[in-house]
């Protein structure tokens, strides 16, 4: 068989074939708008919340997410949640409950909280980290952040 009429035959299988793979895509793949994946990817893959901002319900920037903290169960508890500074030098961060942020519509996370009220819940560096499974801590730290 000549090469032409190899390359030929391959064309005319894979011809035959394309409906039925088709077919077979669209029924296995679950019915998700691009937009939909686009909701689930940025609230279910860490890699799309660390790095991600942190504003206010006014759209004000506050920070951003630098580190998620997890229970035993890897259920997230925590954001830490980077303020200040710039590239990481002077900044403070703050250990904000998970369940207080809310997903926002740019990639980014709401915190219903003013700049000032930030600056005045405990904070710490990258060196002087808290004692994150000290209820008594946690308890005092999630007070700034529920209203």
């Amino acid at each position: 068989m000549t090469h032409a009429r190899v390359l030929t035959a391959a064309m005319f299988a894979a011809a035959l074939l394309l409906p039925a793979v088709s077919a077979f895509a669209q029924a296995s793949a679950p019915s998700m708008t691009p937009a939909d994946r686009h909701d689930w990817e940025r609230s279910h893959r860490i890699s799309r919340l660390i790095g991600s901002e942190v504003r206010t319900r006014s759209g004000e920037k506050i920070g951003d997410i630098r580190d998620l903290v997890t229970d035993d169960h890897g259920t997230i508890r925590l954001a830490i949640v980077s303020t200040g500074g710039f590239l990481g030098v002077g900044d403070r961060l703050h250990a904000v409950p998970w369940d207080v942020l809310t997903l926002g519509p740019k990639d980014d996370h709401i915190l219903d909280i003013d700049k000032a009220h930030l600056q005045a819940a405990p904070g710490f560096t990258s060196k002087t980290w808290p004692n994150l499974g000290d209820d008594h801590w946690l308890a005092d730290n999630r007070r700034y952040y529920v209203h």
